[in-house]
């Protein structure tokens, strides 16, 4: 199983932080197809905002070696639209911008859907970093360190910012910073100290790097623009599914369903295949959630007697509200039969 990258998690901790920030602020002001190329641990990945309507984001992230570009494409545009020659993984993810969860990732190169649960005690710790303005004497400075007692007259360091293969020159940058809490993972009770363009030419940082006692690691921004294509219009989306049998209760029926997060509401419908017209009939339901995916759709005893018909068979036909080309319909006929 491929774990999500550090870039989409030190995203995940920048999108989500607390309000001193406005980082959703910055968020709304951005657009399908803003991208920024970073370069570290010998890889390079481009990361591209795919949609954000104020209620979710969709980030695409394209990772190849370095040693697979020596040559740099003159253009990441180019390069992406040849489905860019190189590369070693493509995904998708998708976030709920309302509780910061993790709703979908998946694979281009795989070509299949990856668990994103298996992320989310890490992610959820993430996105409720707050981060904090870190004051200019804080930040990293320009050469040696002065002598004890002496004044530190060093310029404070700023990363280079280039947009689309043209370096910016004097460009300003708002610095944070973060402290990871002291979990049992390899960046406990370290500090994230991340740079942001000030003129918001792209609302993810230009420049991570994570302070530790045996060093400095970074992730550097080597190119930035705006309207990255992409062959992939959207990210795929899974179909719900019925799981097991439905269930007889006291208050009514209960079906269990396999669903992704990402759909929030439901129509149910009961199909009569008792006879060859296959009538269909909308049902009333509440929707109780389970554990992960798994989610119960519990049908009052009253609402089957008004309109299921006693010695019928029927089966269950799903429709995700506002995803009705997502539909699923149960494989196994129901016989009602209320004695």
């Amino acid at each position: 199983m491929r774990k999500l990258s550090f870039l989409f998690i030190f995203c995940f901790a920048a999108l989500f932080a607390e309000p001193e920030v406005s980082f959703k602020e910055r968020l709304k002001k951005s657009h399908r197809g803003d991208y920024i190329v970073t370069e570290a641990n010998k890889m390079i990945t481009i990361l591209a905002i795919r949609s954000q309507n104020g209620t979710s984001l969709v980030l695409e992230e394209i990772t190849a070696p370095v040693q697979n570009l020596k040559k740099r494409p003159p253009s990441w545009s180019e390069w992406v639209k040849n489905r860019a020659p190189g590369h070693t993984s493509w995904s998708m993810v998708e976030i709920d911008l309302s509780d910061n969860q993790l709703l979908e990732c998946y694979s281009f190169s795989r070509a299949a859907w990856l668990q994103a649960t298996s992320q989310d005690s890490i992610i959820s710790t993430l996105l409720h970093l707050p981060l904090k303005t870190l004051p200019a004497d804080q930040q990293r400075k320009i050469g040696p360190a002065p002598m004890p007692g002496e004044p530190d007259t060093r310029k404070i360091w700023k990363p280079s910012l280039t947009v689309e293969g043209q370096k910016v020159e004097k460009a300003d940058f708002e610095v944070y910073a973060t402290e990871w809490p002291k979990d049992s993972s390899e960046l406990a009770g370290k500090t994230v100290v991340l740079y942001f363009d000030k003129e918001g030419r792209f609302p993810l940082p230009y420049w991570i790097q994570v302070e530790a006692a045996h060093g400095t690691a970074s992730m550097r921004v080597i190119d930035s623009g705006k309207n990255l294509p992409s062959p992939y219009n959207s990210l795929p989306r899974r179909v719900p599914e019925f799981v097991g049998n439905p269930q007889l209760t006291e208050q009514g029926l209960r079906l269990h369903l396999k669903s992704p997060k990402y759909y929030k509401k439901f129509e149910l419908f009961a199909i009569d295949v008792t006879t060859k017209e296959k009538h269909i009939f909308p049902i009333l339901h509440s929707m109780l959630s389970g554990q992960g995916e798994i989610l119960n759709l519990e049908i009052a005893k009253e609402e089957l007697e008004l309109v299921l018909k006693p010695g019928h068979k029927y089966t269950w036909l799903l429709v995700p509200t506002g995803y009705s080309e997502f539909y699923t319909e149960s494989a196994k006929p129901f016989h009602w039969n209320p004695n």
